[in-house]
């Protein structure tokens, strides 16, 4: 038995006797957050956080591919959505490679044990898809930054500790010039969060103000006006390969055809989920494909744009299948399809939406003349 199969072995046995029995309350939550932290403790305390991470930012040392295996059996046995995500996919990584040794040892531990919560805020009001038109400001004053703007869609912002942000710090010498990341203390003087209630009545999102925040110079990741290259690189790990993504797509769409079969389907049913199934392979085969890749040493690149158009499409076709064989009464009746069926809309905009993925697309991988 190869080592990624013993870890596979051992990771199914420790899920199987470890994963909550029934689901934790909703981390948009008080309560359900507090459980959701918990459970993040107990997976790092069992060395099943930061997989990839190095042992001495409290990861587990391992290689990509032991990342892809945990992630498929976390999601085949449906264990409890992950608060720490951002921090493990994204942030984490770009601290690892951009953060300085005081800033990665003061930092990266917490984020793996969820004893800092952290959060993302890249989009403002008039900045969403184009990141590059940031209107939140950071001015040098003596030895400190002097951060004024606003972010909104701040996922676990009414939870969040600490925040890596983008603000203009320059003048720009060109789009994406004088532009720098921070990191933010969310409980800092001048930082007000403002809950967002999503369609389920919940918070879990927020607008977050900065009116002076004062934030030290220590706190600038990466070089100062050159955060582009910082902010490029975070994209890419949030893009890149999940290899969990197929597991729930074929979960949501498994669970479609148990009740097209309760139903009883007809003829252009079973066309339709023909075509989601084979959609399904190719995402689940692409996805093995990008994995290797990454155990190889390739860098995630313009694909992962390919990807995210791909899968945030076919998870939309899966939820609207479903709304039209069964109807708005039974998607109002059962919570989680709507909650499914809001948030494959979502997947068209989060992470950048279909249409700047495409112009990624058609410019860098197409390589077609720009209009």
């Amino acid at each position: 038995m190869t080592d990624h199969e013993e870890f596979r072995r051992q990771v199914r046995a420790w899920l199987a006797g470890n994963v909550p029995a029934g689901d934790l309350p909703d981390p948009d939550t008080d309560d359900g957050f507090g459980a959701h932290r918990d459970w993040e403790r107990r997976l790092y305390d069992a060395g099943y956080s930061g997989i990839s991470w190095p042992t001495e930012y409290g990861g587990r040392g391992g290689d990509v591919l032991h990342e892809a295996i945990f992630a498929e059996e976390y999601e085949l046995a449906g264990a409890p959505v992950r608060i720490t995500r951002p921090a493990q996919r994204f942030l984490g990584p770009t601290l690892i490679r951009y953060g300085s040794a005081e800033q990665r040892r003061r930092w990266l531990p917490g984020m793996l044990r969820a004893d800092h919560i952290w959060c993302q805020g890249f989009s403002e009001p008039d900045a969403g898809s184009d990141l590059a038109g940031v209107r939140t400001r950071a001015r040098w004053d003596g030895d400190r930054f002097v951060v004024d703007g606003q972010k909104t869609w701040t996922t676990y912002g009414r939870f969040g500790d600490r925040m890596f942000t983008l603000a203009r710090t320059g003048e720009p010498g060109g789009r994406h010039r004088g532009l720098s990341c921070l990191v933010i203390d969310m409980r800092g003087a001048g930082v007000r969060v403002r809950p967002v209630r999503q369609a389920h009545g919940q918070t879990g999102f927020a607008e977050v103000f900065f009116d002076s925040v004062a934030v030290p110079a220590g706190n600038l990741v990466g070089p100062r006006d050159e955060g582009w290259d910082v902010a490029m690189t975070l994209l890419s790990f949030e893009r890149g390969p999940d290899a969990g993504a197929p597991v729930r797509t074929r979960r949501r769409l498994d669970a479609l055809v148990g009740d097209i079969v309760e139903a009883g389907g007809s003829p252009g049913t079973v066309r339709d989920l023909g075509d989601l199934y084979a959609r399904l392979s190719a995402f689940q085969a692409y996805t093995c494909r990008r994995v290797g890749a990454r155990l190889a040493g390739e860098p995630v690149g313009a694909e992962s744009s390919l990807v995210k158009l791909f899968a945030a499409r076919l998870d939309a076709d899966i939820v609207q299948l479903g709304v039209e064989l069964f109807g708005d009464e039974r998607l109002a009746e059962r919570a989680p399809e709507f909650l499914d069926y809001w948030h494959s809309r979502a997947g068209s905009i989060y992470g950048g939406t279909a249409e700047i993925q495409r112009n990624v697309v058609a410019d860098r991988i197409l390589g077609l003349p720009r209009c």
